[in-house]
């Protein structure tokens, strides 16, 4: 049995190694095959001897699916870093360091700005704790279940140190094209670019979703690094480094300002180069003793700044407009010649919509100013009337719809403020119908079900409006071409699933004018989740309602009186079930644990009593044993590591996660102390 222990360990060790030299050096040194097989007789020691399973293990990165995210205050706020777009800001920004510091010049790290999502992650005692999103840079999302399926994050180091390890989560380009060439395939919606992918991503209810698609992470600092005895920034980067962090390793020290820009320009004709996206440089004050005098104002570091690169323009030729239909209006595509922007080539770009195009004054044949908003989106910026042939033409929008070949209309939108908008009036329109169709698919999350499914259902004539989505099951499915058992059973079971979404998911499906997500959230909580109670409220009732305007509530009433949309209606009031009785009471009390299950065992440094209390008055539920639904299992920090509990046993054997009291207060944003001294 020793023996079977100890090749647990080594093999533990093994995967560790691997598992760095691969996501993290990118240089491995076995076949993806030989690591399954290490990971594969891990697996199989483990099963046979689930006591031996410890949270750290290489086959605990994946647990299960979660049904919301808790809110967990930071230790450290994560504040923002101030935007400059131009050398002469850097210039003003280190005149602005020099004088407070008296100081100049004065060492400085210059890092890539990674284009992702910022993290937090808590090592304690070696091990990683939790991970959880920036957030208002005061508290964040835990999303601990996600982070740990990061193969570039440890979950176990060296260290014995508490501290809040800093990083951004990204997705590879590489990852994003392979991904997106199988959505192709399965005729599903391809990823917009590598953030939106990101942020989606990080914030799946399902860590398998997560695990899937290949999320890496690279630190930038330690937030309690200056506590912790460290005396410069650069000192915590080759300490995290040597912990087996991936850092971005174009991190430089610069000495002077000649250094700065040098490194600014270096980094700004090869940053197409990486495998990853940036959008500019950050520059931090190396000595963590001048960071501190500098200090921070109410949003932002004064001892930190971020160089964005300028927005990368291109100059092509405009050679077709076509009119794309959505589910309220159509919108006009430029194409262009093809031309190198940001690292790829562009032959499309937006013309956003009829006014803009005349207020440019853009032709067909037109040179045409081409720029990447937000380095993702190109957009026709300008014309060069001045390189006209005469031969432009003037665009107008179609006079029939390119989809069922109706007459459109033209028109101002909701009011005389709002832009002209192009659409087509025909409610049998398919190409309407299929927009409208995504639309209800993408806001209630029914995964697998993209835009090429929507289109095979509509032509076959197996779906012909919205509602019919919802009463698809697997034999239906199953009849679709190229649609296998097993994917038509799983969309079929998301399916199912969506019925029990958040009620503001549904109104937002709907698809009505100028209700999206934020809008029907403040809708929805006013209505206290009851659909009938939105179904039934009047203009006065919804423009008492926090940031409803009239022409909101006058679309939504609009919606429910349009006898196109009744049968839509009448059929998601006998589908839709929403969050179970005692999730619903738990919103609705508006507590940080809402509808979360714990269990507590072992002894605490408080009585368990008072942490149950703690969990109840905050929203939790209390239950006496671990199942697999059970959220948190919570054992009293007085026990070591080497406790032994059939609690703890089925919680690792179901990936729950673990915490102490101390975590605990963690998440619930409250001072430790305090609770401990409460009578």
């Amino acid at each position: 049995m020793e023996d079977v222990k100890k090749r647990l360990e080594d093999l533990k060790n093994l995967i560790r190694k691997h598992e760095y030299l691969y996501y993290v050096e990118a240089n491995p040194e076995i076949s993806d095959r030989e690591f399954d097989r290490l990971l594969e007789e891990l697996q199989a020691i483990e099963s046979a001897n689930p006591d031996w399973v410890t949270p750290d293990s290489p086959t605990q990165r994946v647990g299960d699916s979660v049904t919301s995210f808790l809110t967990v205050r930071h230790r450290v706020p994560m504040m923002s870093i101030e935007n400059s777009y131009s050398t002469g800001d850097i210039h003003e920004w280190l005149e602005r360091c020099e004088k407070l510091l008296g100081q100049s010049p004065f060492p400085v790290v210059a890092e890539l700005k990674i284009d992702g999502v910022s993290g937090t992650f808590n090592y304690r005692d070696g091990s990683l704790q939790s991970g959880a999103t920036r957030g208002n840079g005061q508290e964040g999302d835990l999303i601990t279940s996600n982070v740990k399926t990061i193969r570039s994050l440890p979950l176990l180091i060296d260290s014995r140190y508490d501290m809040d390890i800093r990083g951004e989560i990204y997705t590879p380009r590489t990852v994003l094209e392979k991904l997106n060439q199988t959505r192709i395939e399965n005729g599903e919606e391809p990823f917009k670019n590598c953030r939106n992918l990101t942020a989606g991503t990080i914030k799946s209810l399902d860590p398998s979703v997560a695990a899937s698609r290949g999320l890496q992470v690279m630190v930038y600092g330690i937030a309690q690094a200056q506590e912790l005895g460290f005396k410069r920034h650069s000192e915590a980067l080759t300490f995290l480094q040597k912990q087996g962090f991936r850092l971005n390793k174009a991190w430089k020290v610069c000495q002077n300002h000649s250094e700065i820009f040098e490194f600014i320009d270096s980094i700004a004709g090869k940053r197409h180069e990486f495998d990853f996206d940036i959008d500019g440089i950050v520059i931090k004050v190396d000595q963590l003793l001048q960071q501190q005098e500098l200090g921070n104002t109410a949003k932002a570091p004064r001892w930190a700044v971020a160089y964005k690169y300028p927005q990368e323009r291109a100059i092509s030729r405009l050679l077709t407009v076509e009119w794309q239909i959505g589910r309220s209006q159509l919108t006009p595509v430029a194409g262009l010649e093809p031309v190198e922007l940001g690292g790829t080539t562009v032959s499309r770009a937006s013309l956003h919509n009829l006014d803009q195009i005349k207020e440019k004054d853009i032709r067909i044949g037109d040179r045409v100013v081409v720029e990447k908003a937000g380095y993702i989106i190109p957009y026709i910026v300008e014309a060069l009337p001045a390189e006209r042939t005469g031969n432009e033409q003037v665009i107008e929008p179609p006079a029939i719809c390119p989809v069922c070949q109706q007459t459109i209309s033209i028109g101002k939108g909701e009011d005389e403020d709002t832009a002209t908008v192009v659409k087509c009036e025909n409610p049998l329109c398919q190409g309407v119908i299929s927009r409208r169709i995504i639309h209800f698919i993408t806001q209630m999350e029914i995964e697998n079900f993209g835009p090429q499914l929507v289109d095979r259902l509509l032509e076959t004539g197996i779906v012909k409006a919205v509602e019919d989505i919802i009463h698809l099951d697997a034999a239906t499915l199953s009849k679709v071409e190229r649609m296998g058992d097993k994917s038509a059973a799983k969309i079929a079971a998301n399916i199912a699933a969506a019925k029990t979404k958040p009620l503001f998911r549904l109104i937002s499906a709907l698809g009505i004018n100028n209700v999206g997500i934020v809008v029907s959230e403040k809708i929805a909580a006013s209505c206290q989740q009851s659909f009938a109670a939105f179904l039934s409220a009047d203009t006065d009732f919804l423009v008492q309602i926090e940031g409803i305007k009239d022409r909101v509530a006058q679309a939504i009433i609009s919606f429910r009186e349009n006898q196109l949309h009744q049968k839509l209606i009448e059929e998601l009031k006998l589908w839709w079930q929403g969050p179970s009785p005692e999730e619903l009471a738990s919103q609705k009390a508006g507590d940080s644990l809402a509808g979360k299950s714990f269990v507590v065992t072992g002894e605490a440094e408080v009585p368990r009593r008072k942490l149950e209390e703690l969990i109840k008055s905050h929203g939790g539920l209390v239950k006496s044993s671990v199942s697999p639904k059970t959220d948190y299992l919570l054992i009293g920090s007085m026990e070591g590591e080497n406790f032994v509990s059939s609690k703890k046993t089925k919680a690792l054997q179901h990936s729950i996660p673990i915490i102490d009291e101390h975590e605990l207060c963690r998440i619930l944003g409250v001072e430790f102390e305090a609770i401990k001294n409460q009578g």
